[in-house]
């Protein structure tokens, strides 16, 4: 394979790939700054745990990890300096994910009324309680 050709496919216009191969080369400084930008979101997600808002806590916890997923994705696997396709790709995976855990969530608030009348009829072991 040439140079020429590595080249024409390997730098997609985002920056210089290196003789002989095919790829992009990342600069370490933007592997570092997307490293701390993956420690300050998992410090975020900590400090995150110790509120209790609810049924948001789900939510912010899932909606951090997709950040954090996507910023793995797109950096250190050189997604970012990839074909579109694969790009589009991934964008639908995430939203078919967060479809998935949408209606989830969405189904399980609509038995809560259900859950909650079988837990003041039933003990923890199972038995009806006497009326």
């Amino acid at each position: 394979m040439s140079d020429a050709h590595a080249h024409s496919h390997g730098d997609h216009g985002h920056g210089e790939a290196l003789p002989g191969t095919i790829g992009h080369v990342t600069s370490a400084k933007t592997l570092v700054m997307v490293f701390l930008t993956l420690v300050l979101l998992t410090v975020i997600t900590v400090a995150a745990a110790q509120v209790d808002v609810g049924r948001l806590n789900v939510v912010g916890a899932l909606a951090i990890a997709v950040v954090k997923g996507s910023i793995v994705c797109l950096w250190f696997m050189h997604l970012r300096y990839d074909k579109r396709f694969n790009f589009f790709i991934m964008l639908g995976s995430v939203l078919t994910l967060l479809w998935m855990v949408g209606y989830i969530l969405f189904d399980t608030k609509l038995y809560q009324h259900d859950m909650e009348n079988y837990r003041k009829n039933k003990t923890v072991d199972g038995k009806v309680k006497p009326e």
